[in-house]
């Protein structure tokens, strides 16, 4: 053996070989980026490029969900863990997201929580993916560069999800951020494309500083970027200024990307502005996983400051809620509308972070993740009819519209509805968990301002319904809408009216989720 061989072996050693296994989904992902890069660089096949984007992700959304579901028929059914021990399919897959779930030498962590919130990232980017060729045509602004530039967001995505880091959850969160700037901009010849790009690059660029300056005073206090790390040194010292400006920066940095108020000013001009399908992208994907780190980040690293970030988190849902309502109430543009509908959401979702116990976890878990279907099937909706001329989003263009397509106008009715909070759909449930928390933690003030806000809500949500079913006409507008783009709307609005009827299989994994994070304190 050579001296320098001997040297080689012994760095391997030392920092350990990384489990690419367990990167799979990640590595389908980068890959099928780089093709789609490629491929529209020597070809302008259009539906070649929307079936490899479709295939990659649909290989990684796969490999999710076997992960997935067999990680958790393990946790729900530890009886039946010796018999599939002995199975093939274990040893070669499973055992290595149990048994070595940490990779990339601690900055990258593979866990059933991560697996669950990237799994939904997939499927919704394949719905957002699914629609985007017909719009761009439509609307004569097709670019090959929307494929690539969603599948790296994603994959940005994919990382803060899997973050135990601040490193690498800052590197996550930059690769998601500069792809999705570029998108909401890439409208050819449209300003207020161009004005929301802008205002989301110098707002979101703050935002990012302020992350940037949050890590640097959380480093300056415990002396680690490490979220287990961090925890521990909040927990054996006294908790200083330093770290406490830190957690307050990190907030308000996370609050901004989640478009809480009062750091939501860049949310309606981006989502009006930006091509509908990238609108979707934003209020479905993008929110998710922003508040997946808010969770995992609070709970692993600061679970013992859960007094002052607790009520940092009540504040901002109460005020999202409040301003994100009532303003949703004065607009005629449904576009715009959603906009500041998706604030008050963010307002309902983050108000279970200040009941810092497993129910409120779970209730955040569950509500993002059932989020993601109506936020993006309202927005997709809008995305089928602005193809057709005379179509503009306003609320006029509703009218009349469930005696011109019955089928559309039901389902935009369960959007409307799950959105809302009314049963039987999934949004119910979702705002239910959320009240429960509440209410379990003694947090009655924020718990009736929910009540209260989802009352007004109906304010503009029925707006939409009322127009649809209650007014003759008044545009003559010719709809041709093919089987395909009914059935994904279908089946989104299957999906909520499903999860509102029998949700508790999906609360259950919540809950095990929920109880994994807290099972790691301390540990």
């Amino acid at each position: 053996m050579t001296p320098d061989t001997s040297i080689i072996q012994q760095l391997v050693s030392g920092i350990g070989v990384p489990n690419f296994v367990v990167l799979i989904p990640e590595i389908l992902v980068l890959i099928t980026a780089f093709t789609i890069f490629i491929l529209e660089m020597v070809s302008k096949n259009r539906k070649l490029i929307t079936v490899i984007s479709m295939v990659g992700l649909g290989s990684a959304a796969l490999f999710l969900f076997v992960i997935s579901s067999g990680i958790f028929y393990m946790l729900l059914n530890p009886n039946a863990i010796p018999e599939i021990r002995n199975t093939p399919f274990y040893s070669f897959i499973i055992a290595n997201f149990l048994e070595q779930y940490v990779t990339l030498y601690n900055l990258y962590v593979v866990d059933i929580f991560s697996l669950i919130f990237k799994f939904f990232l997939v499927i919704s980017t394949m719905w957002v993916i699914f629609h985007l060729r017909k719009y761009a045509e439509g609307k004569k602004t097709y670019f090959g560069e929307y494929y690539y530039l969603i599948i790296f967001a994603l994959l940005g995505m994919m990382i803060v999800v899997s973050s135990p880091n601040l490193i690498s959850f800052y590197i996550g969160l930059e690769l998601m951020s500069i792809a999705l700037y570029i998108l909401i901009g890439i409208f050819r010849k449209n300003y207020p494309s161009k004005e929301g790009a802008f205002k989301y690059l110098i707002i979101g660029g703050t935002g990012t500083a302020i992350v940037s300056y949050a890590i640097a005073f959380i480093y300056g206090a415990t002396g680690t970027f490490d979220f287990s790390e961090v925890m521990k040194a909040a927990f054996s010292e006294e908790v200083n200024i330093g770290l406490l400006f830190g957690l307050l920066l990190l907030v308000l940095g996370l609050a901004l990307k989640a478009s809480a108020v009062p750091l939501h000013f860049w949310t309606p001009d981006a989502y009006e502005g930006a091509p509908t399908p990238i609108t979707a992208y934003l209020a479905g994907p993008s929110k998710i996983v922003t508040y997946a780190v808010i969770l995992r980040i609070m709970v692993e690293a600061f679970p013992y400051l859960s007094d002052y970030w607790s009520y940092g988190w009540a504040i901002l849902a109460a005020l999202s809620m409040v301003v994100g309502n009532f303003i949703a109430l004065r607009q005629k543009n449904v576009k715009r509308m959603l906009a500041y509908s998706s604030i008050a959401h963010t307002g309902y979702i983050v108000a279970a972070m200040a009941a810092p116990t497993g129910m409120g976890f779970a209730a955040l878990i569950f509500y993002s993740l059932v989020y993601v279907f109506m936020a993006i099937g309202a927005l997709l909706f809008l995305a089928i009819f602005e193809r057709f001329e005379g179509w503009t989003n306003h609320l006029d263009d509703f009218k009349g519209l469930a005696r011109r397509n019955p089928i559309m106008s039901l389902i935009m009715l369960i959007y409307m509805f799950s959105m809302l909070g009314i049963p039987p759909t999934v949004g119910f449930i979702g705002k239910l968990g959320v009240l429960l928390a509440l209410i379990g933690s003694d947090i009655w003030w924020l718990a009736v301002i929910l009540i209260v806000m989802s009352i007004v809500s109906a304010g503009y949500y029925l707006k939409v319904v009322a127009n649809m079913y209650m007014y003759e006409p008044v545009k003559n507008i010719s709809f041709d809408i093919s089987l395909s783009e009914k059935l994904s709307m279908g089946i989104l609005a299957a999906i909520i009216i499903y999860l509102g009827i029998y949700p508790t299989q999906f609360w259950q994994i919540s809950t095990t989720l929920s109880s994994l994070l807290v099972s790691s304190i301390g540990s």
